[in-house]
């Protein structure tokens, strides 16, 4: 009866250990951090894979990206992970009850703790759930059971693959592929046997085993891995005498902190809500932003007496839209604002819109050779009179589209613009380029937008000036490389952008203001165009080869005033390095000519064509002009005896300044007044029209007309009839594309074109 009770009382207590082994375990649930995937600390890597930057995540760690599978992690990390940790991982079933027996054994003999008993299940257990501190009993029961638990959903590999990812290495360092990159920086696979006894050695106590401040008591504890792993048979002898000799060559975390303007404006764009990938493979070029950053630093040092602080750079690939350089500053860690991005704050750009507003001339029928008028104006506005100024405060008299963009003249491009249809026709232009920053309506900005009154961004507008490069062909900038570039889309006219590109790569066009030998000149051709702002705030060179685009700001982020410092000597030798640097291995090359472009020499006083039968001139120029009527020739009546041009009355006063630069190469008469400059204001060339319904005559009738009007003027359409309204021309619009052309008494002929949608 005495043993049967017995027998009783041994198989209750066993099946109540069976039920507590088995079952209890599935009384509580595993923590949630340790079923949801980790995310890997997001890195930002160049073109060709170069590190910039790797982030910390949200707990401020750096996290490696998780290995899949145990093969993925070298055999010698595992062992040694599991000869400081865990040596009867294969074993036990989640707890160690030997383990747990001989450390009460131990703590017992000693009054004191002496040896735990966690396993790798429990250590596990213990990171996902997060609860590293205020560790009660309770607690410890409850992780037990989590651990048993987890012994038996999960494979030993699962465990033993997961711990590895979660394992604290100090120094911010999560998981072992963060850990190896961040203390030998090399990839898992790489790892010797020493190293990997090494890196198993600091989790005990990452603070007090940090191998780049106390490496002599991190080389103790990797000794006595070593030995362990020895004493288990997991190593032979000799390996074990070659690790322990092996001196660990430790190397700093170079994830570094490359591009930190451009990393920041990614991390700035991504969504909130929609976290960035683990890698971000950049456009950037590391070595080429890293030459930008010393050249704005070099260049910044001979200027630091006048009151320069900062420069900005960007450097884009024309064939793909790609940025391969972005430097915000002339130190992103620089006290006085360092951080604030240049190449993202708008600014006023000064002089470097105008290269727009003769695009736009060009594609409407003027010519490098059109004659423009550099004499004071005044333009009323709604707050007043608008007088605009050269930055040399004089008058050129009559200058060439040539002239008066390469020497940046200010009164001859506020006329153009005027004679175009002012704001209205720019504004559209310049936000179909990209620049995103001009949002008030084209009245707001008025004739000074294309003097640079309106704030841009530097990589906007570098990007616009890609599109000239491109001669017509738009792509949105880029930063990540992300599937296919974007198609290249045509939005201006081919050549047009190369007749712009042919006068901002002229030195003889911009000698007047520039001389023949500023940093604007290249050993090669560019295209070059500068800006700065009023009183030296801000200034501005923008360029391009056929293959890239390079664009500098400099100024301060204060908006103080520079000392007389202009585009050309704040941020001219910046461009000038920058393209030199890029053309060192790359040689230069130039566009072809479009088909159908026509030579002729001109006089440049006039802007006639200068034939056979014309007068000798002692003045004349070869220049390129589009298909189409060529300039009027030049004639007997267009000179006095002495071979000096004779100019309308206008320009008396000036001829009599000292503003005349000409001197006595011309003055005035009773010649024939110079051609008129005119240009088709409406409608703008590529303007769609959706026929409505609702507005009277269902938007149908459009008005032709030309800024200024003029007399005699001939329109053709050959898909609508053009009718008359008194002196007012008109068409009544159908579905479809429709070209206008108009034609002046003297033979000059302008085009243009619409879309017309049917009605919906």
């Amino acid at each position: 009866m005495k043993r049967r009770r017995w027998f009783l009382f041994l198989c209750l207590l066993g099946l109540g250990a069976a039920l507590g082994w088995w079952g209890l375990p599935w009384c509580v649930s595993l923590p949630s951090g340790l079923l949801q995937p980790l995310r890997p600390s997001t890195r930002f890597l160049d073109r060709a894979g170069q590190p910039l930057r790797q982030l910390l995540t949200p707990e401020g760690q750096r996290r490696g990206e998780p290995v899949q599978t145990l093969v993925e992690i070298p055999r010698t990390l595992v062992l040694a992970t599991l000869a400081a940790e865990d040596r009867r991982f294969w074993q036990h079933g989640g707890v160690d009850l030997l383990a747990v027996g001989r450390a009460l054994r131990d703590n017992l003999a000693t009054r004191r703790v002496v040896s735990g008993a966690s396993t790798v299940h429990q250590q596990l257990v213990k990171v996902a759930s997060g609860q590293l501190t205020g560790r009660t009993l309770a607690v410890k029961v409850r992780e037990a059971l989590q651990a048993r638990q987890l012994a038996m959903r999960w494979t030993r590999e699962q465990v033993l693959v997961e711990y590895l990812n979660r394992l604290h290495y100090g120094n911010q360092l999560i998981g072992c592929a963060a850990a190896a990159s961040g203390y030998l920086d090399k990839p898992l696979a790489d790892l010797t046997l020493a190293e990997s006894a090494l890196l198993a050695a600091v989790p005990q106590s990452p603070a007090r085993l940090n191998p780049h401040r106390h490496l002599a008591a991190a080389r103790v504890r990797q000794r006595f891995i070593l030995d362990a792993m020895l004493r288990l048979g997991w190593i032979q002898a000799d390996e074990h005498l070659a690790a322990c000799a092996e001196v660990p060559r430790l190397r700093r975390y170079t994830g570094g902190f490359a591009a930190p303007h451009a990393v920041e404006m990614l991390r700035a764009s991504s969504e909130p809500s929609v976290p960035l990938a683990s890698t971000v493979r950049t456009t950037l070029d590391a070595a080429l932003q890293r030459q930008v950053e010393t050249i704005i630093a070099a260049r910044l040092a001979t200027l630091k007496e006048r009151n320069v602080s900062h420069a900005a750079a960007v450097v884009i690939d024309n064939a793909t839209g790609e940025v391969r350089a972005l430097a915000g500053s002339r130190d992103f860690f620089a006290s006085d604002e360092g951080q604030i991005n240049g190449a993202w704050v708008p600014h006023s750009p000064g002089s470097a819109l105008k290269p727009f507003t003769y695009q736009l001339a060009f594609e409407r029928g003027f010519s490098p050779a059109s004659l423009l008028t550099d004499l004071p104006v005044e333009f009323p506005t709604p707050t007043g009179i608008y007088r605009p100024e050269n930055y040399a405060h004089r008058n050129y008299g009559p200058m060439t589209c040539r002239d008066a963009l390469g020497n940046s003249l200010n009164v001859s491009t506020v006329r153009l613009l005027a004679q175009l249809g002012g704001a209205e026709v720019l504004v559209p232009r310049l936000q179909q380029l990209g620049l995103t920053t001009l949002t008030e309506p084209p009245e707001y900005y008025g004739l000074g937008l294309t003097l640079g009154n309106a704030p841009v961004r530097l990589l906007e507008l570098a990007n616009a000036y890609a599109c000239l490069a491109r001669l017509g062909s738009w792509l949105p900038w880029r930063m990540v490389m992300t599937g296919a570039p974007s198609r290249a889309q045509r939005v201006l006219e081919e050549g047009a952008c190369y007749l712009i590109a042919d006068v901002l790569s002229d030195p003889q066009a911009r000698q007047l203001t520039f001389g023949l030998h500023s940093p604007l000149r290249l050993p090669f051709r560019a295209a070059v165009k500068t800006g700065t702002s009023q009183s030296y705030r801000d200034n501005w060179t923008l360029g391009y080869t056929p293959d890239h685009t390079v664009a500098v700001w400099a100024g301060n982020f204060d908006n103080t005033p520079m000392q007389e410092v202009s585009g050309v000597t704040g941020a001219a030798p910046i461009w000038r390095d920058i393209l030199l640097h890029l053309h060192e291995h790359q040689r230069p090359r130039w566009y072809e000519p479009p088909p159908g472009l026509q030579r002729a020499r001109i006089d440049p006083r006039t802007g006639r064509r200068l034939t056979p039968q014309s007068p000798p001139v002692r003045l004349s120029r070869e220049e390129l002009f589009l298909p189409g009527p060529l300039p009027s020739a030049a004639r007997v009546q267009d000179y006095d005896a002495r071979g000096r041009a004779l100019l309308p009355a206008d320009f008396a006063e000036w001829v009599r300044s000292g503003d005349n630069w000409l001197g006595d190469l011309v003055t005035c008469g009773q010649s024939s007044p110079a051609p008129v400059v005119w240009s088709i204001s409406h409608p703008v060339p590529g303007t769609v029209v959706q026929l409505d319904a609702d507005v009277p005559g269902g938007g149908r009738r459009l008005f032709l007309q030309t800024s200024p009007r003029l007399p005699g003027l001939r329109w053709r359409c050959p898909t609508l009839p053009v009718q008359q309204d008194g002196d007012q021309a008109f068409v009544w619009l159908t579905p479809g594309e429709h070209q206008f052309t108009a034609e002046s008494p003297q033979g000059q002929v302008q085009r243009t074109h619409v879309l017309v949608r049917p009605e919906e």
